[in-house]
């Protein structure tokens, strides 16, 4: 009687399951075909497929963080504050940064 090697678990009748990898002789002679060709059975007389194993890529170096500067600290609202530059704003980069009110 020809023998199948389960290349999946599978249940068949009469209440009987077979796991991956072992072979049996007892699979109903009307399913062999399509399980064959599904690839869930092999013919064991043949040799086992050989399982490829998945290739790993290594990993690359995650970028290195830029060291945390110290933020300076805030320059002061300065109500006084003068356009020296004359571009027309008052303490230019600052949060405190505002345009020149006519007076």
């Amino acid at each position: 009687m020809a023998q199948y090697r389960v290349l999946q678990g599978i249940d068949y009748p009469p209440n009987k399951r077979a796991e991956a990898g072992q072979v049996v002789s007892d699979l109903p002679p009307q399913s062999i075909k399509w399980l064959v060709e599904s690839g869930i059975i092999e013919d064991a007389s043949k040799p086992a497929k050989k399982i490829e194993e998945p290739v790993v890529e290594e990993s690359k170096e995650e970028p290195k963080a830029e060291p945390v500067v110290e933020a300076k600290e805030e320059e002061a609202f300065d109500p006084n504050a003068e356009d020296i530059d004359g571009d027309g704003f008052l303490q230019d980069g600052t949060p405190h940064q505002r345009p020149v009110e006519e007076k």
